[in-house]
């Protein structure tokens, strides 16, 4: 029970809450600057649909709704947005026009309001430390047969260079990996204290839309989840079992255990684990999924990565660059999307933002939780200001066209665009979310199977 509020309540109600936060301030910068330019302000809403609480006062109907994907504020002198906000009591004929500077500054209050959070958040941050992940750049696994160890690649190599750029942890190897554009990239891997040079060949990943290279980090993989009625649940595996070993085999990471396991269908497997402090040896038969022709034994894997406080944190400054260090790597991917392989199937939507903020709150606590809230900020902020009608950045768009050629556009037309830009834009949305329930739910150890229980429990020492 206890495991179970540590591991998916705690996170989860903090991810809703960071989030919560987020749009509210987001919404609030609107609604505060639409009050000070004494603009007709109808509805206060955090998410679209209809309405799941809310009360009304001095006029404004504040709620709650049921698709908790965003929210507005409903402000008939703006540019007409009933596609997605519901239509409003006062029509914009009906009221005194707003001029375009207050246009402006209405739809520039959003963001600004999330640029300010994320840089008190990032100050936060600055004062209390940042848990940072310990993942050295140590091979810790090769598949066996691979060209990588025809090559002569070790476990406990250390890659110090990819593609000319030094790296500092396994993070830099992904990001220069999938920044590539050649299908193979130069490695520098540092073998008994001796830089050697490697031509690595990349392979792409389909679930997450990049490329990577056959080579993985240390670590232990541990359960995330049992899926119900496999050998895995038999035999009384947990979520948030630790694998060390297989049949005396020391493991560094899932795909090791995943290779391992797969070639033993229907054979009894000694899985050494650790469970709360002590190590384990159960007994475990992979299932044969005919299909592969593979052994699996039902659980959902990830890999543990530690993760130590550093006081203080890195500075908001530093936090802010490294979101623009992010945001520049994702246009860069687009941009040579042909030879990067990103698109639309490497972008995350409202499942995979929570899921990946759930994450990082889970594995390295509530400062990563505040790390992420910096980024979905600064990533909103960005996001709508671009000029796209629906969005913040289209409401300026409008406001400068208006105030130019002094007079408003049709809003018909303007009605027209936004809808088909809602449409779109849900479409969009859509499409990323079902790669985030394949990314989320598509990968398993495993099916099911019928094999036996725990040998032995003995005390933890070495692996």
């Amino acid at each position: 029970m206890i495991h179970a509020l540590k591991d998916w309540v705690y996170p989860g109600i903090l991810v809703l809450f960071l989030f919560g936060l987020t749009i509210f301030i987001h919404e609030l910068g609107h609604f505060l600057v639409a009050k000070r330019r004494k603009l007709k302000i109808e509805r206060f809403s955090i998410g679209f649909g209809p309405k799941m609480w809310g009360y009304k006062k001095d006029g404004i109907d504040y709620r709650v709704s049921w698709f908790p994907f965003g929210g507005y504020v409903a402000l008939p002198q703006m540019s007409p947005m009933e596609t997605v906000e519901g239509e409003t009591e006062s029509k914009a004929s009906e009221l005194p026009p707003a001029s375009p500077l207050s246009k402006i500054l209405v739809a520039l209050a959003g963001p600004t309001m999330n640029v300010v959070l994320a840089a008190v958040i990032a100050c936060i941050i600055w004062q209390v430390g940042l848990a940072v992940p310990v993942n050295p750049p140590i091979v810790g696994w090769v598949e066996p047969g691979s060209r990588e160890e025809q090559l002569g690649i070790h476990a406990g190599d250390r890659i110090v260079k990819i593609d000319g750029h030094e790296v500092k942890n396994w993070f830099d190897i992904q990001r220069l990996v999938a920044l590539s554009l050649d299908t193979t990239v130069p490695v520098f891997i540092e073998q008994h204290g001796v830089p050697k040079e490697f031509l690595l060949e990349t392979e792409f990943n389909h679930d997450f839309g990049l490329k990577t290279i056959n080579l993985y980090p240390e670590g232990h993989p541990f359960v995330k989840s049992v899926i119900p009625n496999s050998p895995a649940e038999a035999a009384g595996v947990l979520s948030g079992d630790e694998f060390l070993a297989v049949d005396g085999l020391p493991i560094s990471t899932r795909q090791e255990l995943i290779d391992f396991i797969s070639k033993k269908p229907k054979q009894p497997v000694n899985l050494r684990i650790m469970r709360e402090g002590k190590a384990m040896v159960i007994t475990v038969t992979p299932r044969l999924e005919p299909d592969k022709n593979v052994g699996r034994i039902g659980v959902e894997l990830e890999d543990r990565v530690d993760f130590e406080v550093v006081r203080p944190g890195p500075t908001p400054k530093t936090q802010f660059l490294e979101v623009a260090q992010m945001f520049g790597d994702t246009y860069y991917a687009l941009f040579h999307y042909k030879q990067t392989g990103v698109g639309i199937s490497s972008f995350s939507g409202p499942v995979g933002i929570a899921g990946g903020w759930w994450y990082e709150i889970r594995n390295g606590g509530i400062t990563r939780g505040l790390k992420f809230a910096v980024l979905i900020n600064l990533a909103l902020a960005m996001f709508n200001i671009l000029p796209i009608p629906l969005l913040d950045g289209g409401h300026i768009l409008f406001a400068v066209y208006e105030a130019i050629f002094r007079r408003p556009l049709p809003a018909r037309l303007i009605h027209a665009v936004s809808t088909a830009c809602a449409v779109l834009l849900i479409s969009f949305m859509l499409c990323v979310t079902v790669f985030d329930f394949k990314r989320f739910f598509g990968f398993h150890l495993a099916s099911a199977g019928k094999p036996v229980q725990t040998n032995e429990t003995i005390p933890a020492t070495q692996p």
